[in-house]
């Protein structure tokens, strides 16, 4: 089964019943500890915005500008083939969101979607930040039995301090974390660069009651420990679980792709419904009243707020601006001319790369002001609130508005049935 060439597989059921014998075949493995080949990954992807959804062809001709063929084979499902390589199945899980099936690394596939967003402005990961797993965690804990094993990462890297100037802000050429496929670990420890900067990288593995029961007051100890960059829902059907990541990866660690498939049904449609909530209340833009009395304009919209739980000190402040704005790729995704106002405070008027959407920022040491004009991007926040939790203060609180950000998780979460046989 592991060599049976995907472009065999003409239909969605054909693909399903492919992905659970894999899937169960891997699972076989781990046991063994002799995993022969790489587990099931999926990407979730962004496509344009909530004015603007692909259609079928319009979703090939995005692919096809980046030399990625997309043949159909039933509605809203492609095989995707990468100069004559077979990269996986994409499906059309929602009109914004589509997934990406593939058996490739998890390295490598990594890599060929991150090239894929970067040069696409079309195209962006699906951005799952800190806060957004912290309402996910809720979720598992309230949705799974307790003695239960469930895992937790935690991810904050400094990046932006003083100590790490020129140790790994190289345009785009960072190392991303590469998920284990087995229980060994491979690296060689001698060779680790020194880095002294703060940085947690931080994996818990315990039943989920326990979890649940010391979370909060590690968090309060231990500020990195609120930015959660991936996140296993236990399987209710098998074994394992499924690991969703920050950036969009779900890796299928249990024995069942179907499953895995309803899973992420269930978490892109929290995402889809947090997407439309974001715009409806951030887009800024400016209307006429009309058939009142001394005709009047009014402002609609809401500035999306961060607000820093440590204070940055001047040069992190200062390397961030740099290392964002002076560099053609960043990990913000974001372009503009800042402009100084004081020694930490910057006013940007930039665009988000992702559309070319303008975007005003308002950045200082305690925080940031996003202003996000009428039919910009969602996903822009939702990237910005994930990479400030990540590189810059894990402990931030997002709003929209005078909206914690966090409450709108929970109200887009509210209705979405988990429901195993979804879609």
């Amino acid at each position: 089964m592991m060599d049976m060439p995907l472009r065999l597989i003409r239909s969605r059921q054909e693909m399903t019943r492919f992905f659970d014998g894999y899937a169960t075949q891997r699972m076989e493995e781990l046991d063994e500890r002799k995993l022969r080949g790489p587990l099931v990954k999926t990407h979730l992807i962004e496509l344009l915005n909530g004015r603007c959804t692909p259609t079928p062809s319009g979703l090939q001709a995005i692919f096809e500008r980046r030399r990625v063929h997309l043949e159909p084979l039933e509605d809203g499902l492609f095989l995707a083939t990468d100069a004559q390589r077979e990269v996986g199945f994409v499906e059309s899980l929602r009109p914004r969101i589509v997934a990406l099936y593939s058996t490739w690394k998890s390295k490598d596939i990594r890599a060929w979607v991150r090239r894929l967003v970067l040069r696409s402005p079309e195209i962006d990961h699906v951005w799952l930040s800190g806060l957004t797993f912290r309402v996910l965690w809720d979720l598992v804990a309230r949705l799974s039995q307790p003695r239960r094993f469930t895992r937790l990462v935690f991810t904050h890297d400094s990046i932006f301090d003083i100590d790490s100037r020129g140790s790994g802000l190289e345009e785009e050429d960072e190392q991303e974390e590469e998920e284990e496929e087995t229980s060994e670990d491979s690296r060689d420890e001698d060779l680790a660069q020194v880095v002294e900067r703060r940085e947690t990288s931080f994996r818990m593995v315990d039943r989920i009651g326990v979890i649940q029961e010391k979370l909060a007051q590690l968090q309060r100890d231990y500020s990195p420990l609120y930015a959660i960059s991936q996140l296993r829902f236990p399987s209710p059907v098998s074994r394992g679980g499924h690991d969703f990541y920050d950036n969009g990866q779900v890796t299928n660690r249990s024995e069942s792709f179907r499953d895995h498939r309803s899973h992420l049904l269930f978490i892109v449609r929290i995402y889809e419904q947090l997407l439309r909530a974001t715009e409806e209340q951030a887009w800024y833009s400016i209307r006429e009243s009309v058939g009142v009395p001394g005709q009047f304009r009014k402002i609609v919209g809401a500035p999306v707020v961060v607000r820093f739980r440590e204070p940055l000190s001047q040069e992190v402040f200062d390397q961030w601006i740099d290392a964002t704005f002076k560099r053609k790729r960043n990990r913000f995704r974001l372009w503009g001319h800042p402009v100084r106002l004081g020694p930490t405070k910057v006013h940007v008027y930039g665009v988000d790369r992702h559309l070319w959407q303008p975007l005003f920022l308002e950045l200082t040491a305690k925080g940031c002001i996003a202003i996000v004009p009428n039919g910009t991007c969602g996903n822009t926040v939702h990237r910005l609130v994930t990479n400030i939790q990540r590189y810059l203060d894990p402990g931030a609180d997002a709003f929209i508005g005078d909206r914690p950000y966090t409450d709108m998780v929970e109200e887009s979460a509210r209705g979405v049935p988990y429901d195993l046989d979804a879609g």
